[in-house]
């Protein structure tokens, strides 16, 4: 056996790339021989974000499912949604620009475009630039797909969990077993139909909250004599001073407030009334037009999705609907002229009516 300085300087071992580990033993980097280090980072496990020189690569997943990829690719931020089987394999990747579907083999074979710096595919998982293996486990394992079997043979094996062969993949079914930790596969159907019952369940119960909580703003309740309080009242007394104007935006505002009321949903904070008394200040003086306030609502209230998400998503959907009306009639107010006579009443009203 040669020295190991001898082996360190012998001119035939040209090393193809490096690889370094954490000290949680999760893949650090990669550095592909000539080529700059691709940096890898985690959140609870999961590989998040890859930086190799200008170029970032981050995913946006919830549960464990694949949703997004964001790319800084040339100083320009670009988005991918991402359409995923019941295995996690990304099958679809849609951009401003384009639609790209993938395709692979059994055992996670695929093509050179879904081979770019942490771009996931099967299984959800990224390949390794130097090798074209799959580095299971956040680089426990390489998976050759191949040969369609591990290289190195599983720590359970034979007698645990990892089964006989210790160099098989999800035990010889990749179509229905996924292994991302590269030691013991699970089944996709039961993990993916426990995952979507929980998910159709309180999507259901959610969809019943967006319903009503849109019934009330658009009809108020009949025979109704329930007056204005609180937060809803305040607001509706700021707008009051703006009882003149021809925006659509105040007029809505307004409307809609008058018919939560009408039901008793007093779920507005002082902080969202005065934010909204503000927007309806900002076009009544014309520095702010109908949608850009619609827009700058939808904005906010979609803000509020975690700690809301039936009011939030009414409240976002609402003004993102506004935002689009108001911008096609303005359109056609720029086309016929009418803006400026519009503008001109708002700026000679806003002198006269705003304190």
């Amino acid at each position: 056996m040669l020295p190991e300085s001898a082996l360190m300087s012998s001119p035939h071992v040209s090393p193809i790339g490096l690889y370094r580990y954490d000290a949680l033993n999760r893949l650090a980097s990669i550095a592909p021989a000539g080529q700059e280090v691709v940096r890898r980072f985690y959140r609870n496990n999961r590989l998040t974000t890859a930086i190799q020189g200008t170029s970032h690569h981050s995913v946006v997943q919830a549960e464990g499912l694949l949703l997004a990829l964001r790319r800084v690719e040339s100083d320009q931020v670009l988005f991918d949604l991402l359409a995923t089987d019941q295995a996690n394999s990304v099958l679809h990747s849609l951009d401003a620009m384009r639609n790209q579907a993938f395709v692979y083999s059994p055992y996670g074979l695929r093509s050179l475009q879904t081979s770019a710096l942490s771009v996931p595919g099967f299984t959800g998982q990224t390949i390794d630039p130097i090798t074209g293996y799959y580095l299971l486990g956040n680089g426990l394992r390489a998976f050759n797909p191949t040969l369609m079997r591990f290289n190195s043979p599983d720590t359970l094996s034979p007698f645990g969990e990892g089964g006989i062969n210790g160099y098989a993949y999800c035990g010889g079914d990749p179509v229905n077993n996924v292994d991302p930790t590269g030691q013991v596969f699970k089944v996709v159907v039961a993990v993916f139909s426990t995952r979507t019952i929980k998910s159709v369940k309180l999507i259901s119960e959610q969809f019943n909250d967006v319903i009503e909580t849109a019934r009330k703003g658009l009809i108020p309740a009949v025979g109704s004599s329930t007056p204005l309080q609180g937060s809803r009242k305040w607001l509706d007394d700021a707008l009051e001073r703006f009882n003149d104007s021809q925006s659509s935006f105040i007029k809505n505002l307004r409307q809609v407030n008058r018919h939560f009321a009408t039901h008793g949903d007093e779920r507005l904070s002082f902080e969202q009334a005065e934010y909204y008394a503000g927007l309806a200040s900002q076009v009544y003086s014309g520095k702010k037009s109908d949608p850009a306030a619609f827009g700058a609502a939808a904005i906010k209230w979609a803000r509020q999705f975690p700690q809301d998400r039936s009011t939030a998503m009414v409240g976002a959907a609402f003004n993102s609907a506004g935002a689009l009306i108001s911008g096609a009639v303005q359109k056609k107010q720029y086309k016929t002229g009418n803006i400026l006579r519009n503008t001109t009443r708002i700026r000679s009203g806003s002198t006269a009516g705003t304190p």
